[in-house]
């Protein structure tokens, strides 16, 4: 989605519709979107020995968004509502969905935090206010793709990869509800698995053990998002899970991850399962 055509946007939960807000251009008829996630620094370092630098990588700048926005009706913007536009573009300290609401067939959005507002003041009255979101990301993000999938004894399902990031890797979030005392998922196209005991794990009023698994923040919670132990799922120094891709055990813990293009993944144990995951796309400020 982009604020280049959008006349609206959704940041936190809420719309500038809800504020009778449009985005628009004041002081210059032309967007900035020189900090676009699309420049890349090299890291390198200098070598006495030889005239060429030694070149280790690169670093992508983040998306920075300016825009600024007015009332509807171009009217003036009074103190109550410049303060409840304000106390909602500040309301979060951590990165929150930014989605601009234009006619284009392929949505995506972003993950910032509203870093600056400056009054706009013409013939004395308030009219708008200049915005700067920064990122967290030199990436926008594909819709979010969510899976729910019921397991009898085992399955496998495909899940296509199409991320265009540095590494083509995504780290998915996995809500597990089951009875079965194993859950074994393997992703065999990256010839890898986890196993997860739920023994010492309680059930809900439901009779299920719930656990909720983020391998991108690599943390495992229960249905109240609090932390479980590793060893109350079996996590522990005797811990193994078997391949069947590659016929072996691996000892490590794998956290679930989907490489570039096909995975073919294999779930094993009685579950009802959720998988989320979104794809990163360089699509700088458009």
């Amino acid at each position: 989605m982009s604020l280049l055509t959008a006349k609206n946007f959704i940041f936190y939960g809420k719309s500038s519709d809800d504020f009778n807000l449009m985005i628009a251009w004041i002081g210059n008829s032309d967007a900035d979107i020189s900090e676009n996630g699309l420049n890349l620094s090299l890291q390198k370092t200098g070598n006495k020995l030889n005239r060429k630098t030694n070149t280790y990588g690169v670093q992508s700048e983040n998306i920075v968004l300016n825009f600024s926005v007015v009332k509807k009706d171009c009217s003036e913007i009074t103190r109550l509502q410049s303060i409840q536009i304000n106390e909602w573009l500040t309301s979060s300290s951590t990165s929150q969905v930014l989605a601009f609401n234009d006619s284009d067939s392929y949505p995506l959005h972003y993950y910032a935090v509203c870093t600056q507002i400056e009054d706009i003041i013409v013939g004395g009255k308030l009219v708008g206010k200049q915005l700067k979101f920064e990122t967290n990301s030199p990436f926008a993000f594909s819709e979010k793709m969510i899976k729910h999938i019921e397991v009898t004894n085992s399955r496998q399902i495909s899940i296509n990869n199409t991320s265009n990031a540095n590494n083509n890797i995504i780290y998915p979030k996995i809500t597990i509800l089951t009875t079965s005392p194993t859950i074994i998922i393997e992703n065999k196209t990256d010839k890898k698995s986890v196993t997860i005991t739920t023994d010492s794990l309680d059930s809900g009023s439901d009779g299920n053990k719930h656990i909720k698994i983020d391998s991108y923040n690599m943390t495992v919670t229960d249905k109240l998002n609090k932390l479980i132990p590793a060893y109350k799922i079996g996590w522990n120094e005797t811990y193994k899970s078997h391949v069947s891709a590659i016929d072996d055990y691996i000892m490590n813990i794998y956290w679930i991850r989907f490489l570039r293009g096909k995975n073919e993944i294999l779930i094993s144990g009685n579950c009802k399962m959720t998988i989320e995951y979104e794809s990163p796309r360089k699509a700088g400020c458009l």
